[in-house]
């Protein structure tokens, strides 16, 4: 087992394999516990015990699932925005030290992840091309069954930052980029945004997806 490094908590942190593992092992000390206690003396541990289960699931289904990655449909709308290819990344425009306008990424008909999944996040995004390759970028992600403003108010987005690199012309560094959001229901839109320093500035990239519940029943 890896290193426990929260006494109380007793869970490892590293790599995600070691986590689960950590996680797994934590899971077995309790049931231990519990077992040895009298009747009706464990009901406390067994909610500990099915929160840690429940959570151990979670990181074995984020992390050893697939990926589905999009690029955008021509014309992409909030109904149909998503297509599998590598010619037409989203493209989202900069406002003036402000968030640009939301473009659609996902519409309410697409489904970015595998038939019978109920559930996405998106993981992480690919940007190709950048005309500001020296200043800082923030990319905003938004997510909801309304609009746009609706879920920004509600506070259902999420963003990254990204600086093309030290020498102008190599992008974002040809790597992906982790994106955190929860896990939403299929169906619902998504939208996103950029803000650099200069109006007008354009950055295009593609997404990927994982789905929920991995494997798909």
């Amino acid at each position: 087992m890896a290193t426990e490094i929260w006494p109380i908590e007793g869970v490892a942190c590293g790599p995600p394999d070691l986590v689960v593992d950590s996680l797994a092992d934590r899971v077995i000390k309790i049931q231990v516990i519990a077992d040895a206690l009298p009747a009706g003396a464990d009901i406390a541990l067994q909610a500990t015990l099915e929160s840690v289960e429940d959570n151990v699931e979670d990181i074995k289904q984020h992390n050893h699932n697939v990926e589905r990655w999009w690029g955008a449909l021509a014309g992409p709308t909030e109904t149909n925005a998503i297509e599998a290819n590598v010619t037409r990344p989203f493209t989202v425009t900069s406002g003036a030290d402000t968030w640009g306008t939301a473009i659609p990424i996902l519409g309410t008909a697409d489904n970015p992840v595998l038939t019978n999944q109920t559930e996405f996040d998106a993981h992480r995004i690919l940007i190709v091309d950048l005309d500001d390759q020296v200043d800082p970028w923030r990319i905003r992600f938004i997510w909801g069954a309304g609009t746009s403003g609706d879920a920004i108010t509600a506070g259902q987005w999420s963003e990254a930052m990204v600086v093309a690199a030290i020498s102008p012309g190599n992008r974002a560094g040809g790597a992906p980029i982790d994106i955190r959001m929860p896990q939403c229901a299929i169906g619902l839109k998504m939208w996103a945004q950029s803000w650099n320093n200069t109006t007008g500035e354009v950055l295009d990239f593609f997404w990927g997806a994982h789905g929920y519940p991995y494997p798909p029943p």
